[in-house]
């Protein structure tokens, strides 16, 4: 390695250490000069006669600008260098070769530790005797006579015994000699698959033809024959007397086999026999007795929810499903959640219309169109989302077309209906279900555009009704909304009889409507002008005026005046969570209800109904109007 000096050059009478100086002499001084020029001064006085006047200026701060250069001449030479003690490699091509020698396959014999045994006969002698093996059993006679095997035998107290013929599974060994040494042994070698035998204290039964086995009472042949009796089954009454105290006052009349531990009787004890019950409430001339849900401790129901594709019947697998209808709405809404498998089932074909389902929920079927399609996908899970309407959406768009209806002859309303559910006279073969009073509409009063479902609701909102279509049939029926007015409802005999105990969740929301008495119904051209008012009140808040071509007589407007002035006032809905039991199935909207919660109980009318089916469990919530 080659020594490099370095030099420095120190200026005599300096203090500095410089680099690449000049060793002959110092650097020579140099002087700055600072050349500026103040700006010039301005004043600006307005001179007044008879005054002094004082000049106060500043001037501004110097500022300078400096540029130095300095030229340092020192060279920078290579003084040294650095190496390593490798240097780079370069590519060297070299085969690789392996010590080992690719092996040859050699037959070697492989051998085992032990070879197979053969059989070897060694005397054994065992100590108990063969068992018998079963035989199929005599049937001749049900009894035979036994006869004992010895003097000493045991007797029983009968004598008759069934023929019991066994035989062992095994024949008696034989003892043999092994290298002539004689060994004896407690018990036999014996396979797994045997059982210990069994012995029994009797002997073999000998059959004794001549003997014979007589009753007194054959074999009966079963006779059928019918009777009559006038009385149930009857229970032992508890001992002791139960006489009527004089302060002991008349139980409070209840409904009709509504669960209570009163047993009242009409009369004194009878003599002929006949056992007397008396019911309080009865239902009126062409009531039918109301459905009663009984108190239970627990309410056992087995649900059964299926859906498939109509007409062909192929099943549909489902996760959940839910229907829903109210008062107005005049189709059934489905919802569904089905896994991603079943979408070739539900997947209309190209050109086809919607695919039509079944939903068949607790007994009752639902006739449903599958109309909107989604799929959601996670990790691992795909599931549909399915929505639709019942079967008369294929009354309204997309399905039916926009008709101009209109009546060229005197009709009455239910006409009108019919006509609607026909083109150029031919039936669509939908029926309809009369539930309000008729009346008579005149030439040329209907004229409504739209589909057929549109001008059904026109001829039922009329007088005061919705539609109510049928689950499953082509049925599409007309209720009014308020069959019965509030303020008559205290004379009403309820659908349906609902305990506390038979609910799950119950809700309440409280109303104030306007308290209307009196509302102006009328026509139009060939319209009448009705006056209704509430009766037992003095008519003095009114209603807004309604004003309906279709109400030709006063039949029609008192069916719409009922309906204005009954939904008014203070009311209250309650919502019942309850199961679909089978006393009362799916409750359909305006359906009558009586719900008893302990002492107190809430008629009402139901207006919605929910069904919600998450297997195991289906459920149904009502939405029910009461008035206070």
């Amino acid at each position: 390695m080659t020594a490099v000096d370095l030099r420095f050059a120190h200026p005599p009478g300096s203090a500095h250490l410089v680099l690449g100086g000049e060793l002959a002499g110092a650097t020579p001084p140099f002087d700055a000069q600072l050349v500026g020029a103040l700006p010039a001064l301005r004043f600006e006085a307005l001179a007044i006669p008879n005054a002094s006047a004082t000049l106060v200026g500043t001037f501004p701060a110097m500022e300078m600008l400096v540029e130095a250069r300095y030229a340092s001449r020192t060279a920078r030479p290579l003084v040294g260098s650095t190496y390593s003690t490798w240097q780079r490699g370069r590519g060297f091509e070299h085969g690789a070769e392996h010590r080992t020698s690719s092996t040859q396959q050699a037959p070697v014999q492989a051998q085992t530790g032990w070879q197979p045994a053969t059989g070897h006969v060694a005397g054994v002698e065992a100590r108990r005797r063969a068992r018998l093996a079963r035989l199929p059993i005599s049937a001749t006679v049900r009894f035979n006579i036994a006869k004992p095997t010895s003097p000493g035998a045991i007797g029983v107290a009968h004598s008759d015994a069934l023929q019991l013929r066994t035989a062992g599974p095994f024949v008696h060994a034989n003892a043999g000699r092994m290298d002539g040494l004689q060994r004896r042994l407690h018990h036999q070698d014996g396979l797994r698959d045997r059982h210990r035998p069994t012995t029994s204290r009797f002997g073999v039964a000998a059959p004794l033809p001549s003997r014979r086995f007589f009753e007194a009472i054959q074999v009966a042949v079963a006779l059928r024959r019918w009777t009559n009796a006038r009385w149930q089954n009857a229970m032992r009454p508890p001992p002791g007397r139960h006489p009527k105290r004089p302060d002991d006052g008349d139980p409070p009349p209840i409904r009709c086999y509504t669960p209570n531990p009163n047993l009242r009787f009409a009369a004194l004890a009878a003599t002929d026999g006949h056992l007397v019950f008396v019911c309080e409430n009865h239902p009126g001339p062409g009531q039918d007795d109301p459905v009663v849900v009984p108190i239970r401790r627990v309410y056992v129901v087995l649900n059964h929810v299926t859906l498939h594709r109509w007409p062909d019947g192929a099943p549909v697998p489902v996760i959940s499903l839910s229907l829903s209808l109210d008062v107005d709405s005049w189709a059934w809404g489905f919802e569904a959640t089905l896994p991603g498998i079943a979408e070739v089932l539900v997947v209309p074909e190209d050109g086809a219309s919607s695919v039509e389902l079944v939903a068949h929920v607790n007994g009752t079927n639902f006739r449903v169109l599958a109309e909107n399609l989604s799929r959601e996908r996670s990790f691992g899970d795909t599931s549909l989302r399915l929505s639709g309407r019942g079967r008369s959406a294929a009354l309204s768009a997309p399905y039916a077309p926009v008709v101009n209806f209109a009546n060229a002859n005197p009709r009455t309303a239910r006409q009108l209906m019919d006509d609607v559910l026909t083109v150029n006279g031919v039936p669509l073969g939908w029926t309809v279900d009369w539930g309000l009073s008729d009346w008579s509409v005149p030439a040329g009063v209907f004229a409504q555009q739209g589909t057929w479902i549109d001008a059904l609701a026109t001829i039922a909102g009329a007088a005061g009704g919705y539609l109510l279509p049928h689950p499953s049939e082509a049925t599409m029926r007309v209720r009014h909304r308020y069959p019965v007015a509030p303020w008559d409802w205290h004379a009403v005999t309820p659908d349906l009889i609902l305990p506390v105990d038979a609910v799950s969740r119950e809700s309440l929301r409280w109303l104030e409507k306007p308290a209307y008495n009196r509302v102006f119904v009328s026509g139009q051209s060939a319209g009448v002008l009705g006056q209704v008012t509430r009766t037992g009140t003095a008519g003095n808040r009114v209603a807004p005026m309604v004003v309906d071509a279709l109400i030709t007589e006063a039949v029609a407007a008192r069916q719409r005046g009922t309906a204005i002035l009954a939904d008014t006032g203070a009311q209250f809905e309650v919502g019942l969570r309850l199961p679909v039991l089978p006393e009362t199935g799916i409750v359909e909207p305006g359906t009558f209800v009586e719900y008893q919660d302990g002492r107190v109980a809430r008629l009402g009318i139901v207006r919605s109904t929910r069904i919600e089916a998450g297997f195991p469990e289906v459920w149904q919530t009502l939405g029910v109007e009461c008035h206070a």
